[in-house]
């Protein structure tokens, strides 16, 4: 009988939902795009100067100085959550041991010898690989936060109830940054995506710094929270990507090997 999983990891189904819904969180930007060409203010929606929760204000009003006003606030706010759960799927979904060596077929072989022989708990307290276990199981848990931030944000308007709103962001704004910067540092001896992961981090987490020191009362609000919000999103992209391609390379090595196999056979 054919086994309902022929592939190990990282090339399982488990791991290709795991990348693609990391991948999936590039929706945003288009959602974006659209909330702010239907938006109906007195002035015209500014990346610049309006916040990004703006398009997913709930009324017409008056809301920290600004008039806001966004006819596709319900296609922003779902984007929020729909964002979030993307981040909580490839938490949950991408395990630690495919974290940990950004999804290197034979790191992951590597590993499951090495529990095979002393065994699963033992193979994770091995010094050649706890650092790296803690590390990726502190980068699923960050973005876990992160996802459930981001729900938050979409559930909870800016003018509806600031705080939760604002608690929300401020979780996935920490969240994000700081998971990138330790996955880019575990990943950059085994991939460039490492550093990129690494500068994208930095970029977010200082800019997540200034909007706490300043509150947002900075000339260009928007501009400093997607200082924070698009390195995240592509951070994620990235993540993503780099795990489905080496998800779709295990899958390629295998059927060579499979094939080989069979024509030894013959």
């Amino acid at each position: 009988m054919r086994s309902r999983n022929p592939y190990p990891a990282p090339a399982d189904i488990r791991h290709y939902l795991g990348a693609w819904s990391a991948v999936s969180v590039i929706q945003y930007i288009v959602a974006e795009a659209a909330a702010a060409i239907a938006w109906a203010g007195y002035e015209a929606y500014s990346y610049a100067t309006n916040v990004i929760s703006d398009l997913g204000a709930a009324h017409c009003a008056v809301h920290n100085g600004r008039y806001v006003c966004s006819p596709l606030n319900w296609l922003m706010d779902g984007s929020f959550v729909l964002q979030g759960v993307g981040l909580i799927i490839a938490a949950l979904l991408i395990s630690t041991t495919v974290l940990r060596v950004a999804a290197h077929r034979t790191a992951v072989q590597a590993h499951e010898r090495l529990a095979a022989a002393i065994g699963g708990a033992a193979a994770r307290r091995h010094p050649a690989v706890r650092r790296g276990h803690l590390v990726a199981l502190a980068v699923r848990i960050l973005f876990g936060v992160g996802g459930v931030g981001l729900i938050a944000v979409g559930l909870v308007q800016e003018d509806v109830l600031g705080w939760l709103h604002g608690a929300g962001a401020l979780a996935y704004f920490v969240s994000g940054s700081a998971a990138l910067v330790l996955l880019g540092v575990q990943w950059r001896r085994r991939t460039r995506a490492g550093w990129v992961l690494v500068a994208l981090g930095v970029v977010a987490g200082a800019s997540t710094v200034i909007l706490v020191v300043t509150r947002l009362a900075v000339p260009f609000p928007g501009t400093l929270e997607r200082g924070i919000v698009y390195p995240i999103t592509l951070g994620m992209v990235v993540m993503g990507g780099v795990i489905a391609t080496g998800a779709r390379r295990t899958r390629a090595a295998v059927r060579r090997e499979r094939a080989a196999a069979a024509a030894r056979a013959t």
